[in-house]
């Protein structure tokens, strides 16, 4: 059977640099950094006092009284996201076959983590087993499927920061060997107070700003959100109408097999993922106009992908812009895949390359394009869209401007 086309028909996401498709594109045009003072937990224990946090942010806005007593922040965001998805893509879920229709989502510990401080912070008095069992990884999936019907899957990745790119691709996968229909497929991550006394403990988040790729970087600027994009087989589009976003062309993983948690620093794993995201997709290195970079900001990271990169594009590396929009939105975990392939995405429907902000001194060890500090206009029809996490669990992905 011929392979499936599987597009992009509905974008949704939620994050400290926007709460739309629409405002987080603003965002990265005009280089929008949404650093500030973490406000969710007392900080003043940890290393940094620094992240990216969705502010001014009413959960009665979007809820009722009622759902929000068993709804972690994390579920939140991914319904959220999931909502708008489904409300720009125009699909009446009525009108669909609820069997071949599902959900994949990637996240480190979002719902159980942030339900838990939930728990701790509103409900400390009233603790149950049934409250304990409302907050499984999967419960942010269980809930978009109970919102929309859909009966044929709900699954969630856990890989730590390639999380959302992993469940990205496995849905993506449902859909081209016709397992699937259209999925709901995304990932989410929230500010927990653990979290970021984890990365404090490895010396690697930044004590004020990130800056990817810059000499004086000093690590991570830690993030919260969730992003969805609706994925459907594309003559399913073509008959049903409305609007397209992208082609999702291909995707491919690796394994460092190196360390839990330093890189291993040849570069290997991420180089055989990029180069195998870009065969499965039957694109050529010379076909790759922007890269979307996991970029974290500490010294290793920056270093290796950029690394990698040459050894996965040759001399073209230093032709293609490279930027990391973390500097902007934060790491946002197990939901960067998610939100940086909207990043993709809305850097090929809006003709601009979004920009490395913070950037200001050059490292000899990380030599190419960077597009510092503002964004530039230009058409980029491939976009490739990094993320890299703990344990070598490395995945990239590749997002193309649809042509019928």
């Amino acid at each position: 059977m011929r392979s499936r086309r599987v597009v992009i028909t509905g974008i949704g996401i939620i994050c400290a640099i926007g709460k739309s498709y629409e405002e987080f594109t603003r965002s990265l045009r005009n280089g929008r950094c949404g650093t500030d003072r973490i406000t969710a937990f007392d900080v003043s224990g940890l290393n940094s006092v620094y992240g990216c946090e969705v502010k001014d942010y009413s959960p009665l806005d979007h809820f009722g009284r009622r759902e929000l007593r068993r709804m972690d922040r994390g579920s939140q965001f991914a319904l959220i996201a999931a909502r708008q998805a489904l409300q720009s893509s125009g699909i009446v879920t009525a009108d669909l076959d609820a069997a071949k229709c599902g959900v994949v989502l990637g996240t480190t510990l979002g719902g159980f983590v942030s339900g838990m401080e939930y728990y701790r912070r509103w409900q400390a008095k009233r603790l149950s087993l049934g409250f304990l069992l409302d907050y499984p990884l999967y419960s942010a999936g269980a809930r978009i499927c109970v919102e929309t019907g859909f009966t044929g899957f709900n699954m969630v990745f856990s890989t730590a920061c390639s999380s959302s790119g992993v469940a990205l691709g496995h849905a993506f996968d449902l859909i081209r060997n016709g397992t699937a229909d259209m999925i709901i497929a995304g990932g989410f991550d929230t500010m927990a107070e653990i979290t970021c006394s984890g990365f404090g403990v490895l010396r690697n988040v930044s004590p004020d700003i990130c800056r990817p790729f810059d000499k004086n970087r000093k690590g991570i600027i830690l993030g919260e959100g969730a992003a969805c994009v609706v994925m459907e087989e594309e003559s399913l589009h073509r008959r049903r109408g409305g609007p397209c976003h992208a082609e999702f062309l291909g995707y491919g993983m690796s394994s460092d097999a190196y360390h839990m948690t330093a890189p291993d620093i040849t570069g290997r794993g991420p180089t055989a993922c990029m180069e195998q995201a870009l065969a499965k997709a039957g694109v050529q290195a010379d076909g790759v106009d922007y890269i979307n970079a996991h970029g974290t900001g500490t010294i290793h990271n920056d270093m290796i992908e950029s690394l990698a990169i040459k050894r996965c594009f040759g001399p073209r590396a230093y032709l293609i812009p490279v930027s990391s929009t973390k500097s902007m939105h934060g790491h946002t975990l197990g939901a960067a895949g998610a939100i940086e392939a909207v990043c993709a995405i809305a850097a090929m429907e809006g003709n601009f390359i979004p920009p490395t902000i913070n950037y200001s001194t050059p490292d000899p060890s990380c030599d190419l394009d960077y597009v510092p500090n503002e964004a530039r206009d230009g058409q980029a029809n491939v976009v490739l869209s990094n993320t890299f996490g703990f344990g070598g669990n490395n995945c990239s992905t590749l997002w193309g401007r649809y042509v019928e």
